[in-house]
């Protein structure tokens, strides 16, 4: 990938922190020092520039995921914590407590990166059934257990919950993930 498109998306992303969808080619290139033209030699549109962000965000959370899977330090409790509450580092604090907008009015890259985040679901039985195994969790429904945390993040991704509360997303998950984990911990 070449660094101007990886500049583009950096600047797109701290846009998108800011404002929301509400921000524009023009506010890109004038931050970038560029032309709207450079840009659309790159991106063919909002929505092409909004893929490559997911296209990133999918990488790098594939890549916690796998560095999560080879860690033979942890337990298995500790992975399904971690695992839950994962965000890849560059993207604290992006603003995902707006990303219903997203899903509103740009369902195609809502929907690619949905797909990232159900990817974890896998990995997140396994760590409960692991735990369970290890007598580090009780036994619990498996299938209750992802229902609720499925739940919870679609209703983070898909309403306002967390905008109107005046919560990132990062607070949102590890309150969520703080009260599952606690409720299903064996003391």
């Amino acid at each position: 990938m070449s660094d101007m498109r990886e500049r583009i998306i950096d600047t797109a992303i701290e846009d998108f922190t800011q404002n929301g969808l509400k921000f524009t080619m023009n506010d890109l290139a004038k931050a970038l020092g560029i032309s709207k033209k450079t840009i659309y030699t790159l991106f063919d549109s909002k929505q092409d520039l909004l893929m490559g962000i997911a296209d990133r965000y999918t990488a790098d959370f594939r890549k916690m995921q796998d560095e999560l899977e080879t860690n033979c330090e942890l337990s298995a409790i500790q992975k399904l914590e971690r695992l839950l509450c994962a965000l890849p580092e560059n993207y604290f604090n992006i603003g995902l407590n707006r990303i219903y907008e997203l899903a509103e009015k740009y369902p195609k890259p809502y929907r690619y990166l949905m797909s990232s985040v159900n990817h974890g679901w896998d990995l997140a039985e396994k760590y409960l059934r692991l735990g369970i195994e290890n007598d580090e969790i009780r036994d619990v429904s498996i299938p209750v257990v992802m229902s609720m945390v499925k739940g919870t993040v679609r209703c983070y991704m898909e309403s306002r919950v967390l905008y109107e509360n005046d919560l990132t997303y990062e607070q949102g998950k590890l309150e969520m993930v703080r009260i599952l984990m606690k409720g299903i911990e064996v003391n």
